[in-house]
């Protein structure tokens, strides 16, 4: 029983130990991030280019399965609430469940297997590799010009992506409701405003901020922390994606709490 509970106690120290170096971590990279002398040519070209390897290159993928999922749900909610007559309420649905909850998710997961988990191998062989150790020998600091840019462009593609994904998802849900009648326009984008209002927009603004920093964080903090040893490379992969899996997991069931309790 006294080595039961030592192990318990054991894992939890070290899950704390992780936590607090995750937040020193991202406290020293916001100082980084904050300060005007760190936007020099170089930096904001990595950032640029962090960008568009993110968020441009998989822009037209990704629009095309949110539309789609869009799509398919929308046309379910209005189908669903037309058979026992609750049309009234299909606007409500469309934002309480698929804008605000579903499509900055999708956005979030959809960057964390396409960047979030290259990112962590790519950080976990420079470290192997000792090539942080290189740029700070050569008195460059990764901070500023492999670890932040990496950030910043994760949760400006998160921040985006949701933002075109919801655009979308608002002219499919007003083709799914009035059909192909433009009359309606206005009074479709009063009944939305209405739904969304901008204390709702800033807490979806402030959930995707979140969804970015944990795709994006996560995997370079765990890409550092490994033995310097080729064969764990892997391990680190899947140690952070699982990571970046519950931290979207914990974010998502906040928001929802946030909201609804």
């Amino acid at each position: 029983m006294r080595t039961w509970i030592t192990q318990l106690g054991n894992a939890w120290l070290k899950r704390w130990s992780a936590v607090l170096a995750m937040a020193y971590f991202a406290m020293h990279l916001l100082e980084v991030a904050v300060s005007p002398r760190t936007y020099d040519s170089a930096t904001r070209w990595i950032i640029v280019k962090q960008i568009y390897f993110t968020a441009v290159q998989a822009l037209p993928i990704f629009l095309a399965y949110s539309l789609i999922i869009s799509a398919l749900l929308i046309h379910i909610m209005v189908s669903v609430a037309r058979d026992l007559g609750l049309s009234g309420y299909v606007p409500g649905l469309i934002v309480g469940f698929l804008l605000t909850q579903l499509l900055p998710l999708l956005s979030a997961l959809f960057v964390a297997l396409r960047s979030g988990a290259a990112i962590n191998t790519e950080i976990a062989l420079m470290h192997v590799n000792n090539e942080i150790t290189a740029f700070e020998h050569a008195q460059i600091d990764p901070m500023r010009y492999e670890y932040m840019p990496r950030v910043i462009g994760g949760v400006a593609s998160v921040l985006t992506l949701t933002g075109l994904s919801i655009l979308g998802a608002l002219c499919v849900a007003f083709v799914g409701i009035y059909g192909w009648v433009w009359e309606n326009w206005s009074c479709y984008a009063h009944m939305m405003a209405q739904l969304l209002p901008v204390s709702l927009i800033l807490g979806v603004v402030v959930k995707t901020i979140l969804f970015g920093l944990a795709v994006t964080l996560i995997p370079l903090k765990t890409g550092l922390e490994i033995p310097k040893r080729l064969f764990l490379v892997p391990v680190a992969v899947l140690k952070g994606m699982m990571r970046v899996f519950f931290a979207i997991v914990l974010i998502e069931v906040a928001s929802l709490a946030l909201n609804y309790i």
